[in-house]
C-alpha cells in the first residue's frame, strides 16, 4: 500500500513541461450583453405594442413604460391584447 503525505504532496496539474509555452487566446466579442428591453419576455405575451411588435408584456409584474405611456394618453388595456 502506497502512503502519501498530504502536507508534502505537490500537484503536477498545470505544471509546464520542458519546451512547452503557455498559449493565451483572447476571443473578441465572445460575450455579448443585451439591454434589458431586448431580452425575450418570461412567459407567454398577452399584450403587444402596435408601434413596435418586439415590445410585449405577459401581464405579470410591473407594467412596462411603453404600455404605461399609452394608458396615460387614454388608451384601454384591452386595445393591446394579442
Amino acid at each position: 500500500m502506497l502512503m502519501i503525505d498530504k502536507k508534502r504532496a505537490v500537484s503536477t496539474q498545470g505544471a509546464k513541461k520542458p519546451g512547452q509555452q503557455k498559449k493565451t487566446v483572447r476571443a473578441v466579442n465572445q460575450v455579448q450583453f443585451v439591454p434589458q428591453a431586448e431580452k425575450p419576455p418570461k412567459g407567454e405575451p398577452r399584450y403587444r405594442d402596435p408601434a413596435n411588435p418586439f415590445n410585449t408584456w405577459s401581464g405579470r409584474g410591473k407594467r412596462p413604460d411603453w404600455l404605461r405611456a399609452y394608458l396615460e394618453q387614454g388608451a384601454q388595456l384591452s386595445d393591446f391584447v394579442i
